[in-house]
């Protein structure tokens, strides 16, 4: 089977592509900017963009299966440009990345109504499909240090599974190589749950000594500074974050752990592998 992996500069993506290709799967990437230093081994790469369907008709002549792992401010259209081509292209199987928390409820926040969208277009397609729900991932704690501070925005006192990549990654392939994860949607969830605030000072422990406090600025005002200083990216966090205070992690990844084997990582594992 070859696979296109949409999206492959991602941070998800990687970890997927080196569990693909220790399985012996051929692949081929594409994203706006991959390149061959991302990459201990030489790919397939095609640079390209979701929105141009000739993009997307290019990257998939000759692949078997598409996997996505997208983070577009506009993910439902550009799952739909996908689907469009995977059906005149023959595709025989889909995969995509969402989130644990996409339901029918919680259609009110963007990003969620545009992962749905996303999801209802594939599975609606027709062709066969395997969606996946994760939970927060450890390779994100990092994205909140900055300039040798640790920030979160909110409270979150909502707390959540945090899984690795590397076990998402493993479970991914699995369930390529299962039949039975045929038009499934599976939630992905670590063994161990955490309050944000508190994992992000034990990763500081280990990896930032020097730094003894997590600050959390409210949202409200995230929200005020970013209209002060037109910073659209963190007025966006702030809006994230805001809709992680009020929304629950949701979704049983028995199923999951059934039939693709459950992750098992923890985060003394990971943290030690991390700095290995």
């Amino acid at each position: 089977m070859k696979i296109l992996v949409i999206g492959a500069s991602g941070l998800l993506a990687k970890p997927v592509i080196s569990q693909f290709n220790k399985e012996g799967y051929q692949l081929r990437l594409f994203s706006r900017s991959v390149n061959q230093s991302m990459f201990d081994k030489e790919f397939e790469m095609i640079q390209g963009d979701v929105f141009n369907l000739n993009d997307l008709n290019k990257a998939m002549t000759g692949c078997d299966a598409v996997h996505i792992s997208l983070a577009s401010s506009n993910e439902g259209l550009a799952t739909k440009n996908v689907v469009d081509i995977a059906k005149q292209r023959g595709i025989k199987l889909i995969s995509k990345v969402s989130g644990c928390t996409v339901a029918e409820e919680n259609r009110w926040f963007p990003m969620i109504e545009n992962k749905y969208q996303a999801e209802q277009s594939i599975i609606s397609s027709g062709i066969p499909y395997m969606l996946f729900r994760p939970s927060w991932f450890f390779e994100t704690l990092d994205l909140m240090i900055r300039e040798g501070k640790a920030m979160m925005l909110g409270k979150q006192q909502n707390p959540s599974h945090w899984v690795a990549a590397e076990d998402f990654a493993r479970m991914v392939v699995s369930a390529y190589k299962n039949p039975d994860a045929r038009n499934r949607i599976f939630f992905v969830f670590g063994q161990e749950q955490y309050l944000m605030k508190d994992l992000l000072e034990k990763y500081c422990k280990v990896r930032y000594p020097e730094i003894k406090k997590v600050s959390v600025i409210p949202i409200w005002m995230a929200k005020f500074m970013a209209i002060l200083t037109g910073n659209k990216g963190l007025k966006e966090a702030a809006s994230l974050f805001g809709y992680f205070e009020k929304v629950k992690e949701s979704g049983n990844p028995d199923e999951t752990n059934a039939l693709l084997g459950e992750p098992t990582t923890t985060f003394e594992n990971w943290i030690i592998s991390k700095d290995g």
